[in-house]
């Protein structure tokens, strides 16, 4: 029975690595695709698996002969990823935000009125007291 239960837990597990996993080669092919698309833009024609860095840097150098040249080119060739990055961490902090509003209506909300109420009545009780020992020491 135990067996069973640690049997379905691993294999859960497993499961999710795997999902995982394939959604990290997903996003890292993507990558792969998307490095290759701006350093075409850049001017390398050769290659990734071809090139060392020092190739690399050559063929960066030939194809921008200048600073300013490269600048441009980098900025037009990394807009498309500059606006998709801008929007992906809008659309997270808003989900974030979201969430955060439901927790904090379910989980936090009830408990803090709880606290307010319990302080409100513990405070009554003090004013009382306090009232009943000046009446005392009037008296």
């Amino acid at each position: 029975m135990i067996q069973d239960k640690v049997k379905t837990q691993i294999d859960t597990i497993k499961k999710q690595g795997e999902k995982l996993q394939a959604e990290l080669n997903k996003r890292l092919e993507s990558a792969k695709v998307e490095s290759q698309r701006i350093l075409g833009e850049l001017g390398v024609t050769t290659e990734l698996k071809q090139l060392t860095i020092g190739e690399l840097v050559n063929e960066l150098r030939a194809a921008n002969p200048t600073v300013k040249d490269f600048i441009r080119k980098l900025d037009v060739a990394t807009y498309d990823n500059r606006f998709r990055l801008h929007w992906d961490s809008t659309m997270m902090s808003a989900y974030t935000k979201q969430l955060a509003e439901k927790t904090y209506i379910k989980d936090l909300k009830p408990k803090l009125e709880e606290v307010k109420a319990t302080v409100t009545e513990q405070l009554k009780d003090v004013q009382a007291k306090a009232k009943e020992l000046r009446a005392r020491i009037s008296a």
